[in-house]
């Protein structure tokens, strides 16, 4: 594994440690690493890349020297976030319900 594998190898580990994370993907040329089940895996892939794609474009259009790097959508049940990093696409899923109860308890 060369230095970049590794580094999203250790992100990955770190993240599906969290106990808000319900799941964690991590898509580069060579595939996908998936906490989650194929079912799960495949429905939040087919619904969410496409708009990390779209995201990605939309920042391109508004301002062609600028990037997108990391968006979050916050539904009342799960919080979605997505990262590019290194030839990598994260995205992780967590818990809403489990963070604002955490939050409360501060």
């Amino acid at each position: 594994m060369d230095h970049i594998a590794n580094e999203a190898e250790e992100i990955y580990q770190r993240l599906v440690r969290k106990k808000s994370v319900v799941g964690v993907m991590v898509f580069n040329e060579s595939g996908i690493r998936t906490s989650m089940d194929n079912a799960t895996t495949a429905e939040m892939a087919n619904s969410l890349v496409p708009l990390s794609d779209l995201a990605r474009k939309t920042v391109k259009d508004l301002d062609p020297g600028n990037e997108l790097l990391f968006f979050r959508i916050r539904t009342s049940k799960n919080e979605m976030m997505m990262g590019v990093d290194e030839g990598h696409l994260y995205i992780v899923l967590q818990d809403a319900r489990f963070i604002r109860t955490q939050n409360l308890q501060k």
